[in-house]
């Protein structure tokens, strides 16, 4: 039976097709072609669309004539029912390459300037097992286990806490516990410092040896102890400048709770009647400053500058307004004598009242 190819007349060529006259350029013809071609569909479209509502047998015939006239290309030859993706498959797990990680304990170095970093969350979070290892009595063997177990403290924000916390209990007259704590604070940064002599080892790998060495090594043992007893000092000397320094901050703390107010007029009188803000605006101007600087040897010389008369008279009111306590000690001989030499009078200055020179 011959086969008919007549079907494959209608088939356009492709819009790559690029089989062009030399002096034709390519791109634009192809993009000419494929416009006049969208062209022609959405005329035939239109065309279909009125021919299918006249539904008349002249518009049927028309239709079908379209059909076999229509052109083919690669648009509308075929329609894709399904899709489907394929993907790369996956390696297994096992064949994945995996980064190694460096699961060993290390010493971390701080610099001075970088060392309070992490600091305070370090004790938040360890301060316990901090002060279990500090409380272990002379005991190498538990202090080596200890250590073992909690190599956290194998770290210099723990030797950091043990050196402060010794000083401060040699400063609360705790000595006892502050020698302990020195003898551990000594053997945790032996085993620091000898794990940081070994680059690239674990850091456990120097808790054995260090205490191994302790009990084996007479001479070691003996250069640690002479080791200790001079930190031990170091610590005594240094918790009496911290006590010196507390001493001193509390005092300063005390006088800074010490709060002048201001007089004000009405709200106050004295044990004479009179008003000490009233009085005071009245004092001359030696005694006002005298009174401002709050100084008892300058009151005393603003009133040596006074005649007698009127160095009585402004005492009197002060001590009716409540600005001096004339029963401070030995406020009334030194008025007698002052009297008798023909003086001004002077009166021992306790002040039950600030006033602001202002």
């Amino acid at each position: 039976m011959p086969i008919n190819y007549s079907k494959w007349d209608n088939i356009e060529l492709s819009d790559d097709e690029d089989n062009f006259h030399p002096n034709i350029d390519n791109n634009l013809m192809i993009r000419l072609q494929r416009e006049k071609r969208q062209q022609r569909e959405q005329e035939e479209a239109s065309k279909r669309d009125a021919l299918k509502k006249d539904g008349t047998i002249e518009a049927k015939e028309e239709l079908d004539r379209m059909d076999r006239m229509q052109k083919w290309h690669v648009d509308n030859m075929c329609k894709t029912k399904a899709e489907s993706k394929h993907e790369k498959s996956s390696a297994s797990s096992s064949a994945e390459v995996k980064e190694k990680t460096d699961e060993k304990v290390k010493v971390k170095a701080f610099k001075e300037d970088t060392f309070t970093d992490g600091y305070e969350a370090f004790l938040e979070q360890n301060r316990q097992v901090l002060l279990d290892y500090a409380y272990i009595d002379e005991d190498d063997e538990a202090s080596e286990q200890f250590v073992l177990q909690n190599t956290q403290l194998l770290s210099e924000h723990a030797t950091g806490f043990y050196l402060l916390h010794c000083i401060n209990l040699q400063a609360e007259g705790k000595t006892r516990e502050m020698r302990k704590c020195a003898r551990q604070y000594l053997l945790l940064t032996y085993v620091c410092d000898l794990a940081k002599s070994m680059p690239g080892r674990d850091a456990r790998d120097a808790i054995r040896p260090l205490f191994k060495k302790m009990l084996t090594n007479q001479q070691a043992f003996e250069a640690f102890q002479e080791h200790l007893e001079k930190y031990i000092a170091h610590v005594k000397t240094r918790a009496e400048v911290k006590k010196e320094e507390m001493a001193k901050e509390a005092a300063e703390a005390d006088d800074a709770d010490v709060e002048y107010v201001p007089l004000k007029k009405g709200e106050h009188v004295g044990p004479g009647g009179l008003d000490p803000a009233e009085v005071f605006e009245t004092l001359p101007k030696v005694l006002q400053d005298a009174f401002g600087e709050r100084d008892v040897e300058a009151l005393r010389e603003a009133l040596t500058k006074l005649s007698p008369e009127d160095a009585q008279h402004h005492m009197k009111r002060c001590v009716d307004s409540g600005l001096w306590d004339p029963s401070g000690a030995g406020a009334a001989a030194e008025e007698e004598e002052e009297e008798e030499e023909g003086g001004a009078a002077v009166v021992d200055v306790s002040p039950s009242a600030e006033v602001d020179d202002d």
